[in-house]
């Protein structure tokens, strides 16, 4: 039997559980004792967590489905029953991450899924730049990782302070800090280490310079880490924990500055990148950002509404740009384009997913921003709102950009390139459709969000109430912008298409690889953090006696130190 049988075998049955335990739309949970430890091993079926872990279990599914052909290339060098194996870990810690009430349940599942992308990013270990990547993305989430732990040992010790049965429970406390039980310079403490996290894992700045590089993964483990698995991780984080840190004056603010800083550094990254994988990734972050701008206004509904449609375009178009790189055997989109007429279906599907990208009226990706907007406007948060509509306005230039470098203007790239066969195909047909018509489920979705989430109010959204409010708002206007720029842009590029730079490296190569020079930023750190660890280690001689010596130096310090206070 093909391990990929058993992949798909096990994936299925794991989708399957996860449109059946969302359809049941009731809160439901289980409970198991960790001996020795005053912690409960516990499962909740909130609305948020439970279309989170089905999204990880949709995309994983057709990813797998995906990887069937797309992996038959590496398998000779590098044996499948690994990259199977980190997948199937990869999406199931990812549901079960979403589905936690605990959160020593939450953070082991977090860790679990940062190892899996840094196993999967590093797939191709023969390749000094996939291991680099891997290691890079392991490292720089720990920083926000760290974070994390800091603020559930705040919380845990809080809720030991109060006598809480089950002082790890997230939903018990929640209800303990609404109900002022929890003091607030501890919940400042947790606040800001669970948004370190989230900042980590969801490639915010300034920990956003791990994301591009992770692009050294096959593509179908580019699009499992956009669109349903590690990158929605703190986004989710942030929505869950939203009525508990929302009593924090700084906090909400906190959340939507850094989301809309993010949006629009990487969407002006993405204008000047020519790595087709790399301009998705910097889309991702930049998408990502609104979510946090959307949970920064007090919007669980517009975030994880725009969470759903992201990993629905982003998989999309990730799977395509997999189809046009196995096809052309290249990754720069100055060495494609005119690949509308060999790769029809690629094409099409591609097509739908970037107007879905750029917020183009009737795709998914248009809603949940005007959504995102309405939410900023509620809010009052005009500054936000206005970095995020001239984000908007850029997305349309770099979505529109990346598909006429690729698919449009004169072929560029050698050989025969041709459509995917079914098992590729297929899952670009059922994304694309989907890019179309999941903005048409908002009623059912909106209702299930928040029925199991007693602390979340989330009102419930018919598809004519959504339609109405978003077309007779005057920020319709925005769209409007974003169809003229389209509009002007293909009238512009009819004849050559946008152009190709040639010769030496460009300015924006350097601003892009290096992501508007954060890696300097945390070259530095690593630098430093080199030269103080070889001054210390002068003082480990592997000598006891001189070890002794210091310690007694040390000990007699402190005692001086006590005695002056004395």
């Amino acid at each position: 039997m093909k391990w990929y049988t058993v992949a798909v075998g096990f994936v299925t049955a794991g989708l399957t559980i996860a449109l059946v335990v969302r359809g049941a739309g009731v809160p439901l949970s289980a409970a198991y004792w960790i001996p020795g430890i005053d912690a409960r091993f516990a499962l909740r079926l909130t609305g948020i967590g439970v279309y989170v872990a089905a999204v990880a279990g949709c995309i994983g599914a057709l990813a797998i489905l995906y990887s069937i052909k797309y992996m038959e290339p590496l398998e000779e060098e590098y044996p499948p029953t690994r990259y199977y194996f980190l997948t199937l870990l990869f999406v199931g810690a990812m549901i079960a991450l979403a589905l936690a009430d605990n959160f020593l349940v939450l953070y082991i599942f977090w860790e679990i899924i940062g190892f899996c992308s840094f196993a999967l990013i590093a797939y191709e270990y023969h390749r000094a730049k996939a291991r680099e990547a891997g290691t890079k993305a392991f490292i720089v989430t720990r920083f926000g990782d760290i974070g994390l732990l800091v603020g559930i040992a705040v919380l845990w010790s809080a809720m030991n302070r109060i006598g809480a049965d089950d002082p790890l429970s997230i939903s018990g406390t929640i209800r303990a800090a609404i109900s002022g039980q929890i003091p607030m310079g501890l919940l400042a403490i947790a606040g800001a280490g669970f948004l370190a996290g989230a900042v980590g894992k969801s490639a915010q700045f300034p920990l956003h310079v791990w994301l591009p590089d992770a692009m050294e993964a096959p593509t179908t483990i580019s699009a499992l880490i956009h669109a349903a698995t590690l990158v929605n991780a703190g986004v989710y984080l942030c929505a869950r924990m939203l009525p508990m840190f929302a009593l924090l004056p700084w906090w909400l603010p906190t959340v939507a500055w850094i989301g809309a800083f993010t949006a629009l550094l990487a969407a002006v990254l993405a204008l000047f990148e020519k790595d087709l994988k790399r301009v998705l990734a910097f889309s991702t972050i930049s998408q990502l950002g609104y979510m946090m701008a959307g949970v920064g206004a007090a919007s669980v509904f517009a975030s994880q509404f725009h969470l759903l449609n992201h990993a629905i375009f982003k998989a999309l178009l990730f799977l395509c740009a997999g189809a046009v790189i196995h096809a052309v055997h290249n990754r720069s989109m100055y060495q494609m384009g005119g690949l509308a007429r060999s790769m029809p279906l690629v094409h099409g599907t591609f097509l739908v997913g970037t107007l879905a990208l750029a917020g183009i009226p009737i795709f998914n990706g248009f809603f949940s921003k005007d959504a995102i907007f309405e939410a900023l406007v509620e809010q009052q948060m005009f500054g936000v709102l206005i970095i995020l509509i001239l984000t908007a306005l850029l997305t349309a230039g770099y979505s529109w950009r990346m598909y006429w470098l690729t698919f449009q203007a004169e072929p560029r790239a050698e050989g025969q390139p041709h459509d995917p066969p079914w098992e590729m195909a297929g899952p670009l047909a059922l994304l694309g459709v989907g890019a179309v018509v999941s903005w048409l489920y908002v009623g059912p979705y909106s209702v299930a969000l928040g029925e199991a989430l007693p602390f979340h109010h989330i009102p419930p959204t018919e598809v004519g109430a959504l339609l109405h409010h978003t077309f007779v708002s005057p920020l319709i206007l925005v769209a409007v912008v974003v169809l003229a720029i389209v509009a002007h842009l293909s009238v512009r590029w009819r004849s050559d298409g946008p152009p190709v730079p040639v010769g030496p490296r460009m300015w924006a190569d350097l601003v892009t690889d290096t992501k508007a020079f954060g890696d300097w930023f945390w070259g530095f750190w690593v630098v430093a953090m080199r030269a103080v660890g070889a001054v210390l280690s002068l003082f480990q001689t592997g000598d006891l006696n001189y070890n002794n010596l210091w310690l007694a130096i040390g000990f007699i310090a402190v005692l001086l130190m006590f005695l002056g206070w004395g």
